[in-house]
């Protein structure tokens, strides 16, 4: 990155420590500026790139997300179903559950899925 200041903010930005405390705080800010105004919010999107991430990190991410939206009562999607972000893999041209995003989105194996975590899928 040719331009200093657009370098640091990458630099600086690469060494935050996102935790959970710090997801929570961000969505917090979101919860109060909605609670404030009488609207809902939804996160439409969010998810970490399979290829790049370390499973224990990703798994972290995604449920501290999750569950601090929750916490607030904001509804939400996973990006994505099945591509590079998703909830399964493909192996042999068929479609297969990710254990660990399914544990840290709060879902279990298909076979014993709730009718609420049907629900939950089928959005």
């Amino acid at each position: 990155m040719p331009d200093a200041v657009d370098r640091l903010a990458v630099i600086r930005y690469g060494q935050d420590h996102w935790d959970a405390e710090r997801i929570d705080a961000e969505i917090t800010q979101v919860a109060e500026w909605a609670r404030q105004r009488g609207v809902p919010v939804v996160c439409n999107e969010f998810g970490v790139y399979r290829a790049y991430a370390d499973p224990h990190d990703r798994e972290a991410w995604i449920h501290d997300v999750r569950t601090a939206l929750e916490r607030h009562g904001m509804g939400w999607t996973m990006w994505d179903y099945s591509g590079s972000f998703g909830v399964v893999t493909k192996k042999d041209g068929r479609s297969m559950p990710d254990e660990i995003t399914l544990r840290a989105l709060g879902i279990t194996a298909a076979e014993k899925l709730t009718e609420e975590q049907k629900d939950r899928l089928r959005r």
